[in-house]
């Protein structure tokens, strides 16, 4: 069973980021020693960057989407160097043959890459999908036992998906995408308690 664990590009400048992420997948796995972490990376400040050549130059949807997809793969580059004995998986086979105690970073560009091509309900390309719900969407398809967004900012007891919508904690989209995804989990984790906060569904929202 898996843990996507989705982690923010807000934290990568923060100095204590990787002793408290280790901290974090450490205390995780004690909690649930029989969920295994598989970490996705956001796109941070390098996906900013394409947003703001995409203004400028008008690269256009798709040519944006794609880029945005591979600014992901520099976080997740980094994550690897920042987590001692870490393993890159680029396709989702190679799952299977991760050893327990692996931490396997996902290498988004080129497993997003050939499931879109195969998949009847593709992600819409436009900058109201970001990587909040790329890895929703990744989460609903690898059945997975819960989606962990790592954050930089706090939400209150109780929150909804669309109520995180609604103050741009996730994207827009993100409500719809993680319909299919039983359990979503907020964590604050500049916060030293690094409190996990269950995402409902709005009422009347269906998976």
């Amino acid at each position: 069973m898996i843990a996507l664990v989705k982690v923010g590009g807000s934290l990568l400048d923060w100095p204590d980021f990787p002793q408290r992420l280790t901290a974090f997948l450490e205390a995780r796995r004690d909690w649930e020693p029989g969920v295994r972490p598989v970490l996705l990376g956001g796109g941070g400040r390098f996906a900013d960057a394409v947003r703001h050549l995409d203004r400028v130059h008008r690269l256009g949807e798709v040519a944006s989407h794609r880029l945005a997809i591979r600014s992901m793969d520099l976080v997740s580059e980094v994550l690897g160097r920042l987590i001692p004995g870490a393993r890159f998986i680029d396709r989702l086979e190679a799952l299977g043959h991760a050893l327990p105690a692996d931490y396997s970073i996902l290498v988004p560009s080129r497993i997003l890459d050939a499931m879109e091509e195969t998949d009847p309900d593709p992600l819409p390309c436009c900058w109201d999908v970001t990587s909040d719900s790329i890895a929703a969407w990744l989460a609903d398809r690898l059945e997975v036992r819960s989606l962990v967004l790592l954050k930089s900012a706090s939400i209150a007891e109780g929150s909804t998906r669309e109520d995180a919508a609604r103050i741009g904690l996730v994207d827009p989209f993100f409500p719809i995408v993680s319909k299919g995804v039983d359990r979503v989990e907020f964590v604050n984790l500049r916060d030293p308690v690094a409190r996990v906060m269950e995402l409902g569904r709005s009422k009347g929202a269906q998976p």
